[in-house]
């Protein structure tokens, strides 16, 4: 039963975001829906907070307290915006009526952004397939829920639930140090405008490639081909001492059985030494072992019981929050930017009541953050590969289609670059 006044301290992931978090680094992420007909803003805003009744994680607003922020209820109406030109724009909660959320509209399509410290992509997929469906509703269409769509569903205080600390255990933990990683260089855009770049391609065709001929999985697939981009096209890349290092988080609520929608999930990492030659094939192999070796939940479970213990030491929980947040920056950039390349994130397939998916068209995902960030999402028939990039130079996009196309993938292709960008911003 939900309370009916609440307030939840934030979870081991969330912790760092308020510190770090400004406009050439917004920690934000997109989903948005697209569907087939123009979206009407009144009923858009009456179905989110409709929606928000049902879920306390998002019906909140960020306080500071002594010690560390915390989150309490949030009373205020939440109002829908047009969609600005700038993805995943780094937002002030105080603008927003102190939601940790924006929803846009713009033609046909339904825009969620989040900020990472309220929730993941589990979390938010969820919220937006509700508002969706309660958007549906209230404009004439009815149907089946098909125990897919959530707000639907009976409430469960594990919704609610911080699931990295109700999993930690003193005795499971590991060193977190790790060497830096070689990070991507060139001119940026201007204004923390970024470049996306989305190629969509046929899933059963995609499949059949990289099972057949490469016996891998898709996220394998994808994390090794930009890791190549990086390797052949990167100017310095082949001089350099530190490796290239992919960074792809991993959904965590299957191996501890959570069904929380607040953030839960770490990542895992492919490495990549500049000491050798690599051809595509042979960075899918050392890939795929890679994956083997981390994707067990013991040794997740020793990195998960690292961070939460940081959190934990009494020298740290009693310091005064002004200060935390000076540790929480040296942190984020020590176990975080310095010892990553480029980092990806797959949605895997977004599930839908089938009499739904008629009103939906396609399906998008977009990450933020320095260098490039790619994103996976799959949608009836087809997969989205999404890149967004605050550098001006796209090689290694240009290489990753161009393997796509070797490979006898048929791609298209979206962006909202349009030529002499480059010479504006």
């Amino acid at each position: 039963m939900q309370k009916t006044r609440y307030w939840h301290k934030l979870d081991n992931a969330a912790k760092v975001f308020p510190a770090v978090s400004k406009k050439a680094r917004s920690n934000v992420f997109r989903l948005s829906f697209y569907l087939t007909s123009d979206i009407n803003p009144d009923i858009l805003e009456e179905s989110v907070n409709l929606t928000l009744k049902r879920f306390q994680v998002f019906n909140i607003q960020l306080k500071n307290g002594i010690f560390w922020n915390y989150f309490s209820e949030n009373k205020k109406t939440f109002k829908v915006e047009e969609e600005p030109s700038q993805v995943c724009k780094f937002f002030k909660f105080n603008k927003n009526n102190g939601y940790l959320f924006k929803v846009y509209y713009l033609k046909n399509k339904i825009t969620l952004e989040t900020f990472h410290s309220l929730t993941d992509g589990t979390g938010a997929i969820n919220f937006l397939k509700s508002i969706t469906y309660k958007y549906l509703k209230l404009m004439g269409h009815y149907f089946d829920h098909e125990s897919l769509i959530l707000s639907e569903m009976p409430f469960s205080n594990k919704e609610n639930e911080d699931s990295f600390g109700a999993n930690y255990n003193p005795k499971i933990k590991k060193n977190l140090k790790e060497e830096k990683a070689y990070h991507l260089k060139g001119d940026v855009f201007k204004d923390y405008w970024s470049l996306v770049f989305k190629i969509r391609i046929n899933t059963k065709d995609f499949l059949t490639v990289i099972k057949e001929k490469y016996k891998c999985t898709v996220t394998e697939y994808v994390s090794a081909l930009i890791a190549y981009g990086i390797y052949d096209e990167g100017i310095d890349v082949k001089n350099s001492k530190k490796p290239i290092k992919m960074f792809i988080p991993v959904n965590l609520r299957p191996l501890f059985n959570s069904t929380s929608l607040r953030n839960f999930s770490l990542y895992i990492k492919s490495t990549f030494e500049l000491s050798k030659e690599w051809t595509f094939e042979e960075m899918i192999e050392h890939t795929k072992l890679e994956f083997k070796d981390q994707i067990v939940k013991e040794k997740i479970h020793m990195r998960l019981g690292a961070l939460v213990s940081l959190e934990k030491n009494p020298f740290v929980r009693f310091v005064p929050l002004f200060i935390k947040n000076v540790f929480f920056r040296v942190g984020y950039y020590l176990l975080g930017e310095s010892i990553n390349t480029s980092s990806l994130s797959n949605m895997g397939i977004v599930s839908l009541p089938s009499e739904m998916k008629q009103y939906i068209k396609d399906v998008d995902f977009i990450n933020s953050g320095k260098g490039i960030n790619t994103t996976i999402v799959s949608y009836g028939e087809h997969t989205n590969i999404t890149f967004n990039s605050i550098i001006k130079d796209v090689s290694v996009i240009k290489t990753f289609v161009y393997q796509l196309r070797s490979d006898n993938i048929e791609v298209i292709v979206d962006t909202n670059y349009e030529e002499g960008y480059d010479e504006i911003l």
